[in-house]
């Protein structure tokens, strides 16, 4: 007779067959790991206590009582679910339909280091983990456009992992077409600094090319692109030629994409790092998370940076699209839209350097003052107006 804990979780080993005779052996152990999987593969949710139960009944306890085991194995339950949990046909959906110049993300959040900065270990996770990152609240509900970094390197206070987007294309183009089928759009972040130091070891010119082929790769499946993320501290503002290169790379790859260039804290964007690029480009400003949401013109509010002085984070906002508005105005760009990519984080780990933190509600309400303010879209909490 089978004890109490093979009594809950174990299965007959001999098959359909032969059900009340045979070696009993746990496939669940106490994690349940192996219910969890299947369900959560079938239902696209994880289990309830009620569930596990349940499917420890179809598994295996019903012998105990003179049954014949609902479930021998695992397929035979995996198809049960699937008679069980039969709905109507999934809608398809497509998350490029989402409109970019409106995008609402939320980069960072959530806070849990499960899921925290999605970005930079994407393309390493199990399909099952990216559904579920794609599910969470933070996401289903506040995100229409999710950032994918393509190529990583490795950073632990990141939680970034190493993966060279251009030696598995096929990986790459499958993440971002699961994104888009949850109804997402992806945002191609073409690659991260610690990529472009740690594997292309600092070189301008292999930089270049592989902005240019991750460009070429992605251009049919995000909505814009980000070569990476605070230009300055690989290309400060001396090295305008560069900056400039960056930004031609990726346009080579992709005429047509709308191209982002994000910054380092309340530095505005150089109207010349879109010197000679045609169709859409977008300054992905960040305010700092310390600096005061501004935007009521109060003196404790105002920050300085350099010789310039703004209204918190609004004034600086405020003052890059005032100062590319005049820009595109004497034909130096086509179409320039100022927007928000970074102003808020949250709780992560308690040794976290990076201050204060904010709920996902208190910075929502942050980017909506930044939005009133001159922000097209909100890409930190997903704010707006």
């Amino acid at each position: 007779m089978p004890n109490n804990h093979q009594r809950f979780t174990g299965i007959n080993l001999h098959g359909s067959n032969l059900h009340g005779t045979g070696t009993w052996k746990s496939l669940c152990g106490e994690s349940n790991e192996d219910i969890i999987n299947v369900f959560y593969h079938v239902t696209g949710n994880t289990p309830e206590d009620w569930e596990l139960g349940h499917a420890r009944w179809l598994l295996g306890a019903s012998l105990w009582y003179g049954e014949a085991i609902k479930c021998p194995t695992l397929d035979d339950y995996k198809v049960w679910l699937e008679h069980e949990y039969a709905g109507p046909p999934d809608e398809v959906h497509n998350g490029l339909r989402h409109d970019w110049r409106k995008a609402r993300g939320t980069w960072l959040y959530p806070g849990s280091e499960d899921f925290w900065l999605a970005s930079q270990r994407m393309m390493t996770w199990a399909d099952e983990k990216i559904d579920r990152y794609l599910k969470l609240p933070e996401i289903r509900d506040h995100s229409d456009h999710v950032v994918i970094c393509c190529s990583t390197g490795t950073r632990p206070s990141l939680n970034e992992t190493p993966f060279n987007g251009l030696m598995d294309e096929q990986r790459v183009r499958a993440v971002f077409e699961r994104v888009i089928a949850a109804d997402k759009a992806p945002v191609c972040w073409c690659l991260s600094q610690e990529f472009f130091f740690q594997h292309l070891q600092g070189n301008h010119s292999k930089l270049l090319s592989h902005l240019t082929a991750t460009a070429q790769l992605t251009a049919d499946l995000c909505n814009f692109m980000v070569p990476f993320r605070e230009m300055g501290d690989i290309y400060g503002g001396s090295q305008l030629k560069q900056r400039n290169d960056v930004v031609k790379a990726i346009r080579k790859g992709a005429p047509t994409i709308p191209i982002a260039v994000h910054e380092r804290a309340l530095e505005e964007i150089p109207v010349d790092d879109f010197a000679g690029v045609d169709g859409d480009v977008i300054s992905l400003l960040q305010t700092g998370f310390e600096t005061p949401t501004g935007g009521q013109n109060r003196p404790e509010d105002q920050v300085m940076q350099g010789s310039h002085a703004y209204d918190g984070a609004a004034g600086f906002v405020q003052a890059n699209g005032r100062r590319m508005e005049s820009w595109q105005a004497a034909g130096r760009m086509e179409r320039h839209t100022n927007a928000v990519g970074e102003h808020s984080i949250p709780y992560v780990y308690a040794s976290q350097p990076w201050k204060p933190v904010r709920t996902l509600e208190s910075a929502r309400h942050r980017g909506q003052i930044l939005l009133q303010h001159g922000g097209a879209f909100d890409l930190s909490a997903g704010a707006t107006l």
